[in-house]
């Protein structure tokens, strides 16, 4: 999906390009996207995990494998970030020139 994104936004990337940002600034610009959105997603879904099992684990007093939830959510970042990575190269080494033509 990040690879489908930074394919549609080839002609924002090369006008971008055109105005003088380096190859490095665009890659840690969408870099820093990427990471953003998908910390604000984990986030975002840790706090509705908590909510719903709230009661549950006031009630019950169950137990929950923190470390197992931290490994998960670990994994997630570092699959995610790579996915990233991946983007941010194809970014970079495409060649923006006919995507600028195209705007």
């Amino acid at each position: 999906v990040q690879l489908r994104h930074v394919v549609q936004r080839r002609g924002e990337l090369a006008l971008l390009r055109a105005a003088g940002f380096r190859r490095r600034t665009l890659g840690w610009l969408i870099a820093l996207e990427n990471a953003v959105l998908l910390t604000s997603g984990l986030a975002i879904g840790g706090v509705a995990a908590a909510a719903a099992v709230l009661p549950h684990f006031a009630a019950h007093r169950a137990e929950v494998p923190w470390l197992a939830l931290l490994a998960m959510a670990a994994l997630v970042l570092a699959a995610g970030l790579a996915a990233g990575a991946v983007a941010v190269r194809a970014a970079v080494s495409a060649p923006l020139l006919p995507a600028l033509r195209g705007e």
